[in-house]
């Protein structure tokens, strides 16, 4: 157990490792949902939950404050369940071990889960004191934020009745989030035909491992290499080989750090593939050389009994490549923001389609619709289906924010600075709660955590500390 000087993140630090206990993958909340009510419940709190496990648990104030104006804190329960290839952990019932390495906690080739374990527990931390100053609280835990924002957008608002809110979803210390950019699922199936794989053929598997990866929106502009993309360009340069099937990434809004193709080639044209794969692998080191570990490997595997059509393996080839993934375009109102993007996160065999899914980011309304209608018609002359949904809206800055004001007063008496106004090219829920509570006043906040939506996350344990002490200095001046 780190120690810690503020008493919210100490007392934060038991809920958090508790909360890795319990195992809370997108759309398997229910668990983690119970756990919340059973605290509520043993704290003497008032708590509710509706039908997309959503939780919201409400405070009075302290002695004095009851009849304040409330203050909503909100989280999410859910995590995304990124692993290494060689790592056994069944997201669906293993606990996250948590491992502390100097002034970080991480877990063995996994995500933490620290996004958003990290804030949903301060936020406990401070529902479960009986010395911290505060006005009434209604803390609002939602589900199914890193896949859908599912919770947030089935969640009745007319049940809070605070005006003030601030998300402890943010991943940087010190810097207010006050907008956030819309995201989009973007779904394409591509048809396939097979074919008898040739007789005689030997079967193997071209796979991409090592990269980096990370979070599609805060990391996609770090130059960082996307497996999918990786393997459709190996692919490209290999001729008479057949593809049986691909499959890379395993996340939406993760940066895909593996990809997976079968296929088959004749025994005579091993030393020329070979070549091939080994020239590549060292351009694409050369090309990304923050990805320290990328490798292509090529290994002998069970024969396949069918292989795509040449007409089918060339428009898969094709619309892997062709999707744009990556920055698109950067703001030209705040520097160094990315405007709109691309992640190309799953790639998906299934014995009739091959499926692409993407995420599309943006803070900018008509350069989201631009970009969408530039991809369905590129894919649509492709000859595959695409099918848009689970859109969230941007959240736009707002120039007056009294709650802005009061929790910058408070930052710079905590921390003895100003803290950093941002927007930042990821979705956080403010965006679907702004939109539903138009006089709203909205603020993210949160701890520096690192690799976030990849087994390289990790969140710094004295940001953790400040941020609780922080938390508890606001609440005190609201």
């Amino acid at each position: 157990m780190p120690s810690f000087e503020s008493a919210v993140a100490s007392c934060a630090y038991c809920y958090f490792c508790e909360i890795l206990k319990i195992p809370h993958g997108s759309g398997n909340e229910k668990a983690l949902s119970d756990y919340l009510l059973a605290f509520a419940e043993k704290h003497g709190l008032g708590a509710v939950r509706d039908e997309s496990l959503n939780v919201l648990i409400r405070k009075p104030g302290s002695y004095g404050r009851e009849n304040e104006p409330p203050v909503i804190l909100q989280a999410h329960m859910d995590m995304v369940c990124e692993k290494n290839e060689d790592v056994s952990h069944d997201f669906m019932k293993d606990p996250i071990v948590p491992i502390i390495n100097g002034d970080y906690v991480n877990a063995a080739g996994t995500t933490l889960g620290a996004d958003n374990a990290a804030g949903l527990s301060l936020i406990m931390a401070v529902l479960a004191s009986d010395s911290l100053l505060h006005p009434p609280i209604e803390a609002l835990i939602t589900a199914s934020e890193e896949t859908t924002m599912g919770g947030a957008s089935g969640f009745d608002v007319s049940r809070l009745s605070g005006k003030r809110f601030i998300n402890l979803d943010s991943e940087t210390e010190g810097v207010f989030t006050v907008s956030s950019a819309s995201a989009s699922d973007v779904c394409v199936s591509i048809p396939v035909e097979y074919d008898a794989a040739t007789e005689g053929s030997t079967a193997y598997k071209l796979m991409v491992r090592g990269l980096t990866g990370g979070h599609s929106g805060i990391d996609i502009n770090k130059g960082r290499a996307n497996a999918n993309v990786l393997a459709a360009r190996l692919l490209s340069r290999l001729e008479n080989v057949r593809i049986a099937s691909i499959d890379g990434g395993s996340q939406k809004n993760a940066i895909p750090r593996e990809c997976t193709v079968v296929m088959t080639f004749a025994d005579s044209g091993f030393a020329q593939v070979k070549a091939v794969v080994e020239q590549m692998e060292r351009e694409l080191k050369a090309e990304y050389p923050f990805d320290e570990g990328l490798n292509v490997k090529l290994e002998k595997t069970v024969a396949a009994q069918k292989v795509m059509s040449f007409d089918s393996q060339q428009t898969v080839i094709s619309g892997m490549l062709l999707m744009p993934d990556g920055v698109q375009s950067m703001s030209p109102h705040v520097e160094g923001l990315v405007q709109t993007s691309n992640n190309l996160g799953v790639v998906r065999t299934d014995g009739k389609t091959v499926k692409l899914t993407g995420f599309l980011r943006s803070s900018d309304v008509a350069g989201r619709d631009v970009a969408m209608e530039k991809l369905k018609r590129l894919m649509e002359a492709l000859g595959a289906n695409i099918e848009v949904k689970d859109q969230s809206p941007p959240w736009e800055y707002r120039n007056n924010s009294p709650l802005r004001d009061t929790m910058t007063a408070a930052f710079k008496e905590f921390y003895g600075k100003d803290p950093k106004i941002a927007a930042i090219h990821a979705g956080l829920e403010c965006a679907i709660f702004a939109e539903k509570i138009p006089d709203g006043d909205f603020i993210s906040i949160g701890m520096d955590i690192a690799g976030a939506h990849s087994p390289d996350e990790k969140m710094s344990i004295p940001s953790f500390d400040r941020t609780g002490g922080y938390l508890a200095r606001l609440l005190e001046k609201l």
